[in-house]
């Protein structure tokens, strides 16, 4: 059976930051696909858009009734930010997950932070583009992206942390690398010249996204290696 990413979004991303989510993920993934042909027959990788969406026989006494729920269950009032740790758990514990396993991105147009919410209140200043459960899942916002002044930098900078994000899902950089790598958190970044790398701010983000913009495909050759032993593995499980 194939693994399939669930991709969804909040309310108030527009169809431009979804579209540009939906095709940054599908150009990804076709372009793996060229070095195994019977992915095209039958994707090892199933996306699945379900943007903003809503089960209205939960709605509004019930958890995971909408992708909203998910908001509003990890949202710090006193720092207006979703903690992403907390997002990431109730993914991690949505009970369609434990019935069929798969993997999840998803963007909101929220502030986020990286840490949980008794730090978080310490340190206001703190943010985060994106965060991960490498292997499993990653929660992203736009609210930084959209005061870029300019639209081609902020399109560039949304479909690199795109293909960042969908990288830790997909376990790149592999955890058992030990060159050109650097840890933080629960998270491994590439340190070559690759989308891998780490964006603190969303200048980072900007800067290096405009720089790998003339790479044509922004993954390393090690980060790509460990692409292709990902979709290899996917192909063997489900053939």
């Amino acid at each position: 059976m194939a693994k399939s990413i669930s991709v969804a979004w909040s309310e108030g991303i527009t169809e431009d930051e979804s579209e540009i989510l939906t095709q940054t993920i599908e150009q990804v993934l076709k372009w793996l696909y060229l070095r195994h042909p019977l992915t095209f027959i039958d994707p090892p990788l199933q996306v699945l858009a379900f943007g903003n969406w809503v089960i209205p026989a939960l709605v509004p006494d019930k958890p995971y009734w909408g992708a909203q729920w998910y908001i509003e269950a990890s949202y710090d009032q006193e720092i207006n930010r979703v903690i992403a740790p907390t997002f990431l758990e109730l993914v991690r514990h949505e009970p369609w997950q434990r019935q069929n396993p798969h993997l999840d991105l998803a963007l909101l147009e929220q502030d986020l932070t990286d840490f949980p919410a008794p730090l978080a209140r310490l340190r206001p200043d703190r943010y985060s583009l994106g965060t991960s459960f490498p292997g499993s899942m990653a929660v992203m916002s736009v609210h930084r992206i959209r005061r870029l002044a300019e639209d081609h930098v902020r399109r560039l900078a949304m479909a690199r942390l795109v293909r960042h994000n969908l990288g830790h899902i997909l376990s790149v950089p592999q955890f058992t690398r030990r060159r050109q790598i650097k840890r933080l958190g629960l998270e491994s970044h590439c340190t070559n010249t690759c989308v891998m790398r780490h964006a603190a701010t969303v200048e980072d983000l900007a800067r290096l996204a405009a720089e790998e913009s003339e790479m044509g495909w922004s993954f390393c050759p090690q980060c790509t290696q460990d692409l292709h032993s990902v979709i290899v593995r996917y192909l063997h499980s489900w053939s």
